[in-house]
């Protein structure tokens, strides 16, 4: 069994450097051998060729709002053709971005299957959900789940971007962590919660001066994976760096107050790598031009093989035409004892 750890050196700025050259500065770390040593049985990562960028351009598009539009949809097609790839191979797909728009690549690849719709799990500090008419920088990343959930904004887009992007049904989407809430109201921005499951910061006990332990976040990844899989099998796991406080991670774009720590992080991760319908997984957010002496790297590279640990030996999994990971989890004993508890109080009443 094999994790493909494919390199996306976008930027949404258009910009050279910048998050574009967050997968270069985390593979210095030593990545691909720590993760090795790190896999459960049976495992090995394969680092295919990185994924092209397009000609990049600092220019918004006057009609949707969108800054390096071309570059964008170049990015998104290059992704899924990576993603199809590696599920041809009966491969897990680890998306090491740039900027958070590598997401929709893999939703394009995993969207359009007659098993039924892909569901996505998003660790992230906001919504990701503005207009692009109305983000203050035009940049995707301000609107990359909105651009998901096509049908839940107004967005105007090209033809060209509008036929590459996924539609992921409201009820197979859930989001933890956010904690923009008074941004979006301030600028007049609708949030999602109304159509999609969301977990704040302080919904998931965060958000106060004395952080929980890492175990005390894991029942909220379970509990939105359960709601994930009611509307369809299969879902996709993207973690957005700004998730986390600027204490944890400094170097990541607009930094918002509060936030997780890398072990709260890491606890959601492993719990979620656990569940089935696994079909993917993206990290993005981590801007190396504002860490100079590359702590956020290490701590990012740190995080990336104490998570890969979490997948459980590949004697246990099994992979669907799909590409879908077919594997026992907390979620399966969770609902396992419901069952049983359910059972007993049958037996038990008169």
């Amino acid at each position: 069994m094999e994790i493909d750890i494919i390199s996306v050196p976008f930027s949404a700025s258009g910009r050279a450097g910048g998050a574009a050259a967050a997968p270069a500065a985390v593979h210095a770390q030593g990545l691909v051998g720590r993760v090795r040593a790190a896999l459960p049985s049976g495992w090995s990562p394969q680092e295919p060729p990185p994924v092209a960028g397009g000609d990049r351009s600092l220019t918004r598009n006057s009609e949707t709002g969108l800054l390096n539009e071309q570059a964008l949809a170049a990015m998104i097609d290059g992704v899924a053709d990576a993603v199809s790839a590696s599920h041809g191979s009966g491969n897990l797909p680890l998306l090491l971005g740039g900027d958070n728009p590598v997401l929709l690549g893999g939703l394009v690849a995993t969207g359009h299957r007659p098993e039924g719709p892909t569901g996505l799990l998003v660790l992230s500090g906001r919504e990701c959900a503005w207009p692009p008419d109305k983000s203050p920088t035009g940049v995707a990343s301000d609107c990359t789940l909105g651009l998901a959930l096509l049908a839940q904004t107004n967005a105007v887009l090209s033809n060209g971007l509008s036929r590459r992007l996924p539609l992921v049904p409201p009820g197979a989407v859930a989001v933890l962590g956010t904690r923009d809430a008074d941004e979006l109201t301030a600028e007049g921005i609708p949030s999602l919660s109304g159509s999609i499951r969301i977990r704040s910061a302080q919904d998931l006990g965060v958000a106060g001066p004395h952080p929980v332990p890492g175990a005390a976040v894991v029942r909220h990844a379970i509990e939105a994976v359960e709601h994930i899989r009611r509307t369809g099998e299969q879902w996709w796991l993207h973690v957005d760096l700004s998730v986390l406080s600027a204490q944890a991670l400094a170097a990541t774009e607009r930094p918002l107050p509060g936030g997780l720590n890398w072990e709260q992080l890491a606890a959601l991760t492993k719990s979620a790598l656990g569940a089935p319908g696994l079909v993917g997984w993206s990290v993005a957010g981590y801007n190396p031009d504002s860490d100079f002496e590359r702590v956020g790297a290490a701590a990012l590279a740190d995080y990336l093989v104490e998570s890969v640990s979490a997948l459980p030996p590949a004697s246990r999994v099994a992979v669907a035409s799909n590409g879908m990971l077919r594997t026992p989890s907390a979620l399966d004993a969770l609902t396992e004892t419901k069952e049983e508890e359910e059972e007993a109080q049958a037996v038990a009443s008169p």
